[in-house]
């Protein structure tokens, strides 16, 4: 106990009468369950004192008076049983005494005397009598019991004692030792010297019901005097734990109101001993913990209100930081799309620079003028390159730069690549390198046109910076898995290299490795970080690993899936026998890689010695058919002169790769090989040919393949999906004066069940339509097995920027913007199919300020339908007719505020007005739906009041203007000046 009440003090002070730190102790510290033994049941241990006082005094009690008052009473009651057992044995010898005469006489009458008078003893049921053979002679009282019969107990060695479970029998054997003399001489005769003789059986059966009657009535006494002996030991034990658990608990709540914070609380116990110490004790304590409490309150106050005063200039600072924020970004965002959306402005009057200069160039000029021309073009080209590369990074940063997903030959994008970047790396006498691994599928899925960026910017910094050497380009993978493929790309130089400080540079906007490099080698800085940004835009990541004076290696990865071909790649130079002979071992595997696939069976040698000592013995049914051979600087004239003089002795074609210029190998080929000499880096259209040329191998390159099969020159099935009648009819009519075969669906429901049914090639889809919108109708589609790679393309009257990157996510492959014009049209189809439409050019309408309010333009219209004046007087009708309901429909929604379905009604409107000539109306619906989607509510009515007004303008220029002859006149005119 005393351990007990010590043992949370000691927790809370060192020392008492010490300087002591008052900390605030968990819920229920003090409480009465802390107090209690740590030994144990777990019940236990939340007893109050009293209760354990009351069970340490009682329980032993209750359990000694238990065990005691069970062993007598369970002493009395076998007691109880065994006097009766007793009893039976002694009544039935008696009994077996008293009936020898009357068995031996099997007199009836007298055994009935006798047995009826023993029935009347107590507790005596019934009494039967047996002759020797323990046939019944006489019987008195109820039958005898026999359920529960319990096995038979010889008593005396010769009473039979058995226990039902009501009774207790007693079995006697009756003799002929106490007979009379009258009838001892009888049996004597019947035996003689037997002393005593066996005249049968006396049965008694006892009933224990007066025993159980007894027993119960000692048990009630017994239970009922211990019981009253325990209540009154209750009550003393009672009296005796609260005076010794009140102290104790007033102590208790003393603590538990100092620890719930109540520190003006005190015990008051008034008793002597040991409990009035501690109470006195937990009185000091929390005199002192409630002056160190008033100390730290105060010191708490203080700290409080400084607190606070710089909680308040924090938030004041922290309000101006987010301010200024806001407005950096809402700067930033402005500066990006200012950037993004002048891009056309701004390349059209350098294009128009461009064009002017190819006009001068053809044009007789000196060569003073030839040189300004010169200047002027590269200007021109520098100024075009800074351009793109701002206009890229803006795109990034507004969001507005999309990464397409289509078929490419990854093959003839880094050709076309090094092609571009072969002059300036052959005026620094480089060696341009490309490996692309055979294990590389023909087509993969990309983006063709910022791969190709990424690589001009990689491979072009690579030439700016080696001085002399060579620049690689490798490709291979790293992993491939069912349709994906992870690939790596490796651009290595053999330049001036890098320091960790200036790679840590590089991928800055605005700035280059060292400030020098601007000075020096020119560029703006930019392409690295455009490169990241697309690289990280196509899912990639991109490293670098220099060292000053030993070059770089850019390397970045790329994951994509694999296009797969409808048929087979071609074959061309199957059954050809082709000997390659390169120095270099990427390139010597790259060309034999590119032959192997082509069909041919190829031979490389990285030595032409020991190919060339070979031939010498080789027979003519072995002989190659080819053979093409790499030429480097050291090699000596006279040498491959020797060697190609062999090649002719033996009929062999021998094409020689020079790298660069041609006209720098000039020493070493000679000239009768100079024709067929291949530059480095080579194209492998270029490649094929130049064999099939020396080869007199009778091959035309067929047109080239899409990933999707698609043959050039065969037209291919468009389906065209539009709600609006008039836009789908404009659609058909464009793709077959195309030469494309056409299927129209005029819901997204349609358009999934042709799709699941008919083989289509490309897919021109609307967006907004009634029961399945088309970025739906494109997911069914990508889900029927078979046609997941379907090129569609997404054509909507209105598109934002974050709408679009929507589209794109959605499955589309592309989008266009209504209207959309023959040509437009025509180089979608181009670029999905591989088809090369026809197209019957309609002079363009020239754009003025004064145009875009013109309620009608003759002009425009034909030049929406490409100059169909039969579908542009079908289509303005369709909308003239069609303007009342749209405007009652319109207004009706804005009445009823719905938002939602006011948008598809703008929406629709607006895509119709897209092809009728329309510009001040269609001017008027594309600034409301740009409300709409960007939900300036407070724009609404301005713009719905423009809407009204221009709808109502159009309909009284049709009541009151003759448009059909106006427009057959500009027809008319159009025609005649063409």
């Amino acid at each position: 106990m005393k351990q007990a009440l010590v043992y949370p003090c000691a927790g809370h002070l060192a020392m008492v009468g010490t300087r002591c730190r008052f900390a605030p102790r968990p819920s229920g510290l003090y409480s009465e369950q802390r107090f209690l033994l740590h030994t144990g049941p777990a019940m236990i241990k939340e007893w109050s004192i009293r209760n354990r006082i009351l069970s340490l005094a009682m329980f032993p009690t209750m359990i000694l008076a238990a065990v005691l008052g069970a062993f007598f009473i369970h002493g009395h009651l076998k007691d109880l049983d065994k006097e009766l057992s007793q009893r039976a044995l002694m009544m039935a010898r008696q009994l077996a005494q008293i009936c020898e005469y009357g068995v031996i006489r099997q007199d009836q009458e007298v055994l009935q005397r006798i047995i009826s008078g023993v029935l009347e003893e107590r507790d005596v049921r019934a009494v039967n009598i047996y002759n020797q053979d323990l046939q019944l002679l006489t019987h008195t009282g109820p039958q005898m019991l026999k359920e529960g019969l319990s096995n038979t107990e010889v008593m005396d060695n010769e009473l039979h004692l058995i226990r039902t479970k009501e009774s207790v029998r007693v079995k006697a054997p009756v003799f002929a030792s106490n007979l009379i003399s009258l009838v001892g001489q009888e049996l004597a005769d019947k035996e003689p010297g037997t002393a005593s003789y066996l005249l049968g059986w006396a049965e008694i059966e006892l009933s224990t019901t007066n025993t159980r009657l007894t027993q119960y009535q000692y048990i009630a006494s017994s239970s009922t005097i211990i019981g009253l002996v325990l209540i009154i030991f209750a009550l003393v034990c009672v009296q005796i734990a609260n005076r010794l658990s009140r102290p104790v608990e007033a102590i208790v709540d003393t603590l538990n109101d100092i620890q719930e914070g109540r520190l003006e609380s005190r015990a008051h116990i008034y008793e002597g001993g040991i409990l009035s110490k501690i109470a006195s004790g937990v009185n000091s304590l929390a005199a002192m913990i409630q002056r160190i409490n008033s100390d730290y309150q105060q010191s708490i106050e203080q700290a409080t209100r400084e607190n606070q005063e710089t909680i308040d200039e924090l938030e004041i600072r922290n309000h101006e930081l987010t301010l200024g924020r806001q407005q950096a970004l809402e700067a930033s965002r402005i500066k990006s799309e200012f950037l993004a959306n002048v891009s056309h402005e701004i390349r059209t009057p350098l294009n128009g620079i461009v064009g002017y200069y190819g006009v001068l160039e053809r044009t007789q000029t000196s060569e003073r003028q030839k040189e300004y021309l010169h200047n002027i073009r590269n200007s021109t080209q520098d100024l075009q390159k800074i351009i793109s590369d701002i206009l890229d990074l803006s795109k990034l940063d507004a969001g507005k730069l999309f990464i397409e997903n289509t078929p490419i030959n990854l093959r003839d994008v880094i050709e076309e690549t090094l092609q571009v970047l072969a002059p300036s790396a052959a005026e620094k006498n480089l060696e341009l390198i490309q490996f692309i691994d055979a294990d590389i599928p023909e087509y993969l899925f990309g983006d063709r046109l910022r791969l190709k960026q990424v690589l001009s910017n990689l491979i072009a910094n690579a030439v700016k910076f080696t001085p002399s050497g060579s620049v690689s380009v490798r490709v291979y993978p790293i992993r491939k898995v069912a349709t994906r493929i992870n690939l790596q790309f490796d651009v290595k130089d053999t330049g001036i290299g890098m320091s960790e400080a200036e790679q840590a540079r590089l991928f800055q906007a605005f700035s280059q490795a060292d400030a020098s490099i601007a000075r020096q080698y020119g560029g703006t800085g930019l392409g690295l970080i455009i490169s990241k940004a697309l690289i990280e835009a196509m899912n990639g990541d991109i490293q670098v690993t220099s060292a000053p004076g030993r070059g770089s290696v850019f390397s970045f990865t790329l994951e994509t899936d694999i296009a797969r071909c409808k048929e087979p790649p071609q074959k061309p130079l199957e059954n050809l026998n082709i000997v390659l002979i390169d120095h270099n071992n990427d390139m010597r595997q790259d060309s034999d890689g590119l032959l192997t696939q082509r069909g041919a069976q190829v031979e490389s040698f990285k030595n032409a010695e020991d190919f060339f000592v070979r031939l010498e013995h080789e027979a003519p049914e072995t002989l190659p058919d080819c053979v093409i051979y790499s030429i480097h600087s050291q090699m000596r004239p006279e040498v491959f002169s020797a060697q190609v003089n062999l090649c002719m002795r033996h009929s062999i074609p021998v094409i020689p790769l020079v790298s660069g210029n041609p006209a720098n190998s000039e020493n070493i080929v000679p000239r009768v090989l100079r024709s067929m000499a291949l530059s480095r880096p080579y194209t492998q259209h270029r490649m094929l040919s130049q064999i099939a040329l020396v080869t007199g191998l009778s091959f035309n390159e067929t047109p080239e393949k899409d990933a999707q099969g698609q043959d050039a020159a065969t037209p291919p099935t468009v389906l065209a999906v539009d709600d609006n009648e008039p836009n789908l009819k404009l659609l058909i009519t464009l793709l077959q004066d195309m030469g494309v075969q056409v299927i129209s669906a005029s819901s997204g429901f349609e358009a999934v069940a042709i799709a699941e049914k008919t083989p289509v090639d490309l897919v021109l889809m609307d967006i907004r339509m009634p029961g399945m919108s088309g970025a739906e109708a494109t997911r069914r589609i990508r889900e029927i097995p078979g046609i997941s790679n379907l090129p569609v393309v997404a054509v909507t009257a209105h598109a934002m920027a974050d709408e679009r990157q929507a589209l794109m996510n959605a499955g589309m492959n592309d989008y266009q913007t209504k209207p959309i014009s023959q040509e437009e049209l025509a180089r979608v189809v181009e670029r999905w199919t591989g088809f090369h439409p026809r197209v019957t050019s309609y002079p363009p309408v020239p754009t003025s300020p004064r145009r875009d309010t013109e309620i009608f333009s003759q002009e425009l219209a034909l030049q929406r339908s490409s100059g169909n004046l039969t579908l542009a007087t079908e289509m303005f009708v369709k909308l003239t007719e069609s303007l009342e309901g749209e405007q009652e429909r319109i207004v009706s929604l804005w009445e009823n505020e719905s938002l939602d379905e006011l948008l598809e009604a703008v929406h629709r409107l607006h895509g119709a007005t897209r092809y009728c000539g329309v510009p001040a109306l269609s001017n008027a619906l594309e600034y409301f739906e740009t409300r709409l989607k960007a939900n300036t509510s407070d724009e609404f009515p301005q713009a719905m009041r423009r809407l009204v007004e221009e709808l109502n303008n159009l309909r009284s220029w049709v009541r009151g203007n003759n448009w059909v002859e106006s427009l057959n006149q500009e027809h008319a005119a159009r025609m005649a000046n063409a």
